[in-house]
């Protein structure tokens, strides 16, 4: 079973793009390309929006299907831009709480 950084590192690899030539186009440092496609850094919402944005040929339901779930039963499919909207809204929201808890001085 292949793990979604696998599949990523697969995904850049078969594309012939090396790790600051997709730090380049994501707009993140080539350190944190590594560590996302070596799987030492958990990636977040906004690698997600940049890296479907950046490649819209990134199936983000094979990238993060549980390999169970295509052998056993059928999971969820989601739309891509479904998806986005859904980080874009969840963005937002960090955002304003941010905004907030600046407002009230606290410090992260």
């Amino acid at each position: 079973m292949m793990m979604y950084h696998e599949k990523l590192s697969k995904f850049f690899k078969d594309k012939g793009l090396k790790q600051k030539e997709v730090g380049a186009i994501l707009g993140f440092s080539p350190a944190m390309i590594g560590r996302y496609l070596h799987g030492t850094a958990s990636i977040g919402s906004e690698f997600i929006i940049s890296l479907s944005k950046n490649f819209p040929d990134v199936d983000l339901n094979d990238l993060f299907a549980d390999e169970q779930n295509k052998v056993n039963e059928v999971g969820p499919v989601y739309e891509k831009q479904n998806i986005l909207n859904d980080l874009q809204e969840i963005e937002g929201r960090i955002h304003n709480i941010r905004l907030r808890l600046a407002d009230t001085k606290f410090e992260e």
